[in-house]
């Protein structure tokens, strides 16, 4: 067999996917009480002959409100959610079902502009007097469970998340049905977080199902469909099936593009998204337009402390780091984390990915003693918030194990090696190239620290190349396979 030997295996870039697409409901206008609607109709009219308050004023707000939203212009949209939400307040009182509606439409644009910590106590409230005033299976409290519970997700809470959106998902499938748009939207929600927590075989049923209904129940280029396409992509490309997930991201990226337009944040996500699957496959300079195209049009539409800029911010960091421009990719990977740990907090699985991919970068430029703190947070945080199996964690695993192998501390790098390959071998398999990869890499190491008989166990057990010649092949150098992380939308 060929021997794959590498000096510091590669473990895939820690880019982020910008996250699959939780199918939270879009903002609705409200449909019951005094703001019952009967024809759409533009604000300004409904003000000049009705008044701002009058009904009919009111949920002709809310629907611009709803449309700028639905065409990613959320700075214009929030003027007029808050403002009809106010006029809900006074004119209906906070309990009244259409009042609940706007709580968690204002709620929920927060979330989308990236505004976590104030969209929670809105979601909160509005989810909380629903379960009182409507019962836990009114649709509208479904609702506000499944919102919070993406809510959560998104701020990298997934164990608080996943009983809110699995009773959302339960009670969807038994009041509502099946094939049920907003059932279709738990169902997809449930299998993004199980994705997210890389429960994969499990996420994977929920996913197909969600795809195929929303394909045959409202079309290819419904914005749900384009979601559920873009989340069965991503799982593909969790479980290493590239060629498989790059039709569906293809698909994806030019539906939104065509629909959407090339600007809004939905259609970003999917640029970004087709970028890494770009970058696993080693087509760098293919995904570096891509990385970059998002990031310009994030920065000018959503801001450069949005969560979603920043996944591009450090995307192309770790992309420039790949292909060895580190001057260039400093910067942004520096912007990166000093953003996510001021908005999102030290913990958040995001701002642990920027943390380790900072003392990547630092370790490739020679800046051994520099690079150890940051590694050593990174590790030590998701050991503790993700647990150890997790793909992250294993990242950290490896990135550690080649910072002490660069200092010459050898006998503590091994075990860090052995457990990322354990980790490799229960969760990919050792079909996986990552993990021959890691193994090819452990059976050198341990020859090379004089441990032959564990090499040759190791090889063995895992036939994986154990030739002696091939010594020469690791100087004690680094190549530098650290990993950096990309995150995914």
């Amino acid at each position: 067999m060929g021997c794959h030997v590498s000096k510091e295996h590669d473990t895939k870039p820690m880019t982020e996917p910008e996250k699959p697409e939780a199918q939270a409901p879009v903002p609705a206008v409200p449909t019951t009480g005094q703001l019952e609607i009967a024809t759409p109709a533009p604000g300004a009219a409904f003000r000049e002959t009705l008044g701002g308050r009058h009904p009919d004023s009111l949920t002709s707000i809310g629907n611009m409100g709803a449309l700028l939203i639905n065409m990613g212009k959320l700075e214009e949209a929030r003027p007029l959610l808050e403002e009809v939400l106010q006029a809900g307040r006074e004119a209906l009182g906070d309990r009244h079902p259409s009042t609940l509606i706007l709580i968690g439409n204002m709620g929920m644009l927060l979330q989308q502009m990236g505004k976590l910590e104030e969209a929670r106590p809105l979601l909160e409230e509005a989810l909380q007097a629903c379960r009182e005033t409507l019962g836990d299976r009114h649709p509208s409290t479904l609702r506000s469970i499944g919102n919070m519970g993406v809510l959560l997700q998104q701020m990298g809470r997934l164990e608080e998340a996943r009983p809110l959106l699995e009773e959302a998902m339960q009670a969807s499938r038994e009041t509502l049905g099946d094939r049920h748009p907003s059932t279709l939207g738990s169902i997809g929600n449930v299998g993004a977080l199980l994705q997210e927590m890389r429960e994969l075989e499990e996420a994977r049923p929920l996913l197909e199902e969600a795809l195929q209904a929303c394909r045959e129940t409202l079309g290819d280029r419904h914005p749900s469909t384009m979601g559920s396409i873009n989340n069965m992509g991503l799982l593909l490309r969790e479980m290493g099936q590239l060629e498989e997930a790059r039709p569906l991201l293809e698909e994806a990226l030019q539906a939104k593009r065509e629909t959407l337009g090339e600007r809004h944040p939905s259609t970003l996500g999917s640029i970004n998204n087709m970028g890494l699957l770009l970058m696993d496959m080693g087509k760098l300079e293919e995904a570096r337009p891509l990385y970059e195209e998002a990031l310009q049009a994030s920065r000018e539409t959503l801001g450069d402390r949005h969560p979603s800029t920043l996944t591009y911010i450090n995307n192309t960091g770790a992309l420039l780091k790949q292909i060895g421009k580190l001057e260039e990719a400093r910067p942004l990977l520096e912007e990166a984390l000093q953003a996510k740990r001021e908005t999102l907090g030290d913990r958040h699985p995001s701002t642990l990915g920027s943390i380790g991919n900072m003392g990547a970068l630092l370790k490739q430029m020679g800046q051994l003693a520099e690079a150890r703190p940051l590694l050593e947070e990174a590790l030590q945080a998701q050991r503790e918030t993700l647990g150890d199996r997790h793909p992250s964690t294993l990242i950290s695993i490896n990135s550690m194990g080649g910072l002490l192998k660069s200092m010459g501390m050898l006998a503590e790098a091994i075990p860090l090696f052995s457990e990322e390959l354990e980790g490799l071998v229960e969760l990919r398999g050792m079909e996986y190239q990552e993990t021959r990869g890691s193994a090819n890499h452990l059976v050198q190491l341990l020859r090379n620290a004089g441990q032959h008989d564990e090499a040759t166990a190791l090889a063995a057990k895992h036939d994986v190349c154990n030739d002696s010649d091939d010594d020469s092949d690791d100087d004690g150098s680094d190549d530098d396979g650290s990993a950096c992380a990309c995150t995914c939308c």
